[in-house]
This record gives C-alpha cells, structure tokens and sequence, in this order.
C-alpha cells in the first residue's frame, strides 16, 4: 500500500477544506456571527498547518500508486473528511456532543442532507449555512469523481456501470488519472447548479433561496434543513428544483452526452430509459395510494433521486404504504450521480438478463447476448450484480438488526437503515434522533457505506489489503 500517496491527497483535502472555512468565516464576519466566526477560522488555521506540514514532511512518493491505493483513499476520504468538517458543528450552536456534530458532517458530505438540528424559529447561523451547501457540493464532486475513476478501474459492479471515456490509467501514478475527471465533474457541476440558480432568479425567488435549492437539488441532498417540511408553492422553484433533481438523478455520463448534442443516443440511453419507466410506476402506485397527479409525480422524482427535497407536503407522501415509501429510494439514480441507491444501470441490466431467461424457456438451445452501452454482457455480469444485491440484503439486514437493538420500532428501523444506506435523508426518522448517539453512529456508518456501494468497503476489512 502506498501510504506515502494517500496521506499525501488526504493532506491536500484538508488545504482544500481549511480554504471553504475561510470563506465562511468571512461570511459569519458579515453577519456579526461571533461563535462561527471563531470556529472557522480556528479550524482553518489548525487544519491548513498540519495540511502544510505533512505534505512538507512526506516526500513525494517514489512508487506509483495503483488502483488499491485509490480504493483506499476512497474510503479514507469519508472518514477523515467527517472529522475535519466536524467542529463547526460542535462549536457555535447548541449542540455539546461530538457524536452529533461529526454525524451532522456525514450526513451533509454524503449528501443526505437530513440534521440533527430540528427546524425551528431561530434558523441556522448563516455561515453555517453555507458550510452545510459547500459541504453538499464537495460530497457529490467526490462521489461521482469516486464513481468515475476508483469503482470505473477496479471495476466492482461487474457490468461496468462506471466506465466512462473521460478515465484512463495513467502510466506514473493512479493519482495522476483524477484530475481531468475532477475537472470535469467540477464544470458539469456548477453549470447545471447554475442553471437551477437561474430559473429559480428569473422566476422572483431570492438569490440565497435561489442558491441553496440548486446545491441540494443538483446534490440530491438539503443544504437548508429549515426547508424540510417546506411545501413547493412558487411555480420557479417547482421548475427549478425539478430540472436540478433530473440532473442530479441523471448523472454524469447522460449530461455530458447530452451537451455533446447526441438528441436521440441521450434518450435512448439505459439509464435515461430505466428513469423514465421508473418514474412513471412510482407515479402511478402513488396515484393509486391517493396522491394527486402532480404530487404523485413530484413525489415519485424526489423519492427516486433519494432527496430530502419535499416537492410535495411530507403529510401526504408519509400516509403512502412503508414498502412504496422505501422502494424508489432502493432504486436510486444513475451510477456517475450523486444519487444513492442500488442503481438504475444495475437494474436496466438485471431486467434484461430476465427477459431473457423468460425466453430460454421456449428455445432452450437459443445463444442469447444483450448490450449495455454498446458493450456485449457476459454471465459474469449477472454474477457481479448479483453479488453486489446479496452485499447490500445483507447489510440491510445488518442495519435493521443493529437499529432494532438501540429500541427503535420496525417501522423506523427499516427506514433508517434503507435511509442510510441510499444516502436519503427524507426517510430518517428525526423525532428520536436527538440525543441518541447510538442511532447517530449507525447512522453515519450507513451513509458511508452507501457512498461506498456496499462492496468497495469489503477489501478494506481485511489485513492482507493494507499489507499489499
């Protein structure tokens, strides 16, 4: 294992996190935010110093650093990021525990979006805020950048769902591989959040309104938790949420097709294809449980993109039946998205392997192949998905267990552990959170191992992994 390279990259995030809080702290400046203001930039300044000094310390590493290392930064990443991003939460609101404070981070990083801090008539310091929208963004740069190069070259899905034509190994250093996906992540990112920004400005809505709707309907998450219960009633923000949650459902590859002006091959694509159909039943099975037409719609592209967005009264959407209220988030979105979930890609090519097993039954002896992105798919494919679905039962099962345990009801149970582990904050229960550092910990644990597609966390346990 190359250490001297992960610690190296881990030093270089925390350069990059010690730059956001300053901007916060000059936000919480502006705002006459005292406590904030402190707690930024002593953060800041204690994180920018051992950045600087380890990197000074540890000399560029000699050994190229393979795909393994980058797995192991991956999962690093999560863990030492929630750290760094922790304190603002501990210092300047009412909060004294360290447990919530670092499962607040978690949840903004991976995108979950739900807090711990219940909405109430003081709302959160500003600078706070806007922390929790950077965070947001960091989290889903990284999860498709992840996605893109560490899941594309170690290539854990079977299929191939992350294989994209942006990423290449690079002859020195896997390292040296990321930066061309990372810029484009970052562009396709801030357009599509800009593009939000301006239906929602044009449509009358505030400019800091206007800002956090974009962060968390591109990110899939909620940087503002006071809008968690908050009805769309303004036509802009119904468009502009709606249009960022298809981006941020869709995904990087879809988008990137898309602007490349290819109409017909966008629509026609696996994954925009599984969207739509998609959409479309959970509609209807809404629909069918007593939604109106609109809300049903709304309701189903929220809950598909695994956001804690409530496009439509959470009243309503909470009488649906448990099991319809937890499958579309199990779906999630597509596989270079910041959505959560088991995946669109995984499950358009599951379906077709049915159909085609359904076929076999008449003409036993028939050769059958099917494609995937112009790609032919062997039964190696079928194996690798099937695999990553007995993973993900089982830590399903794990969560509900460990949840039931702390004493939470099934119904609860379930819905945290499904929450978690699709990154879906609109499915956590809030009312017992508070308080329960126990749930807090289950929690946060679940929402990294959704980041970490269940499977890419199984090496890591493992001592022969970190010996290599």
């Amino acid at each position: 294992m190359n250490f001297a390279a992960i610690i190296r990259m881990l030093a270089l995030c925390g350069l990059f996190y010690s730059a956001a809080m300053i901007l916060c702290g000059l936000v919480a400046l502006i705002a006459g935010e005292a406590a904030q203001l402190k707690s930024f930039l002593t953060t800041a300044v204690i994180m920018s110093t051992g950045s600087i000094a380890t990197i000074v310390l540890i000399a560029k590493p000699k050994r190229r650093a393979l795909p393994p290392d980058g797995l192991a930064f991956m999962v690093l990443f999560w863990f030492v990021s929630a750290i760094i991003c922790a304190p603002p939460f501990l210092m300047g609101v009412a909060n004294q525990s360290a447990i919530t404070a670092l499962h607040e981070a978690v949840s903004c990083l991976t995108t979950t979006g739900h807090s711990v801090f219940p909405p109430s008539d003081t709302p959160l310091p500003a600078s706070l805020v806007l922390w929790r929208a950077i965070l947001h963004i960091v989290g889903a740069v990284a999860t498709i950048t992840f996605a893109a190069t560490v899941l594309a070259a170690l290539n854990l899905d079977g299929p191939g769902i992350h294989r994209n034509h942006l990423f290449s190994l690079s002859d020195n250093s896997f390292f040296d591989s990321i930066p061309k996906v990372l810029r484009a992540v970052i562009t396709v990112s801030s357009i599509c959040i800009l593009i939000v920004f301006s239906i929602e400005v044009i449509g009358g809505i505030p400019a800091n309104t206007a800002f956090l709707d974009a962060v968390s309907a591109f990110t899939t998450g909620l940087a503002d938790p006071d809008r968690v219960s908050a009805d769309v009633t303004r036509e802009a923000r119904a468009i502009g949420l709606t249009v960022g949650l298809i981006f941020g459902t869709l995904g990087l590859y879809v988008l990137i097709l898309a602007a490349s002006g290819k109409v017909r091959r966008t629509l026609m694509d696996a994954e925009v294809v599984a969207f739509a159909m998609a959409i479309a039943v959970f509609a209807l099975l809404a629909f069918l449980s007593g939604l109106e037409v609109l809300n049903a719609l709304g309701w189903s592209l929220s809950a598909l993109s695994t956001s804690g967005i409530a496009l439509v009264s959470p009243a309503s959407t909470h009488a649906l039946p448990l099991a319809l209220q937890l499958a579309p988030a199990l779906v999630g979105g597509a596989a270079l998205s910041a959505a959560g979930g088991i995946k669109l890609a995984r499950l358009f090519v599951l379906g077709r392997r049915v159909g085609q097993e359904f076929l076999r039954v008449g003409y036993k002896q028939s050769l059958l192949t099917f494609t995937f992105r112009d790609r032919v798919q062997s039964d190696r494919t079928i194996m690798g998905i099937w695999v990553y679905l007995v993973a993900y039962i089982m830590a399903s099962v794990l969560g509900l267990l460990l949840f039931a345990f702390t004493g939470e009801s099934f119904e609860d149970a379930i819905t945290n552990t499904v929450g978690g582990l699709t990154n879906s904050g609109s499915l956590i229960d809030l009312t017992s959170l508070a308080g329960n550092e126990v749930a807090q910990i289950l929690l946060s644990l679940g929402m990294i191992l959704g980041r970490l597609e269940v499977l890419a966390f199984v090496p890591v346990l493992t001592l022969s992994f970190w010996r290599r």
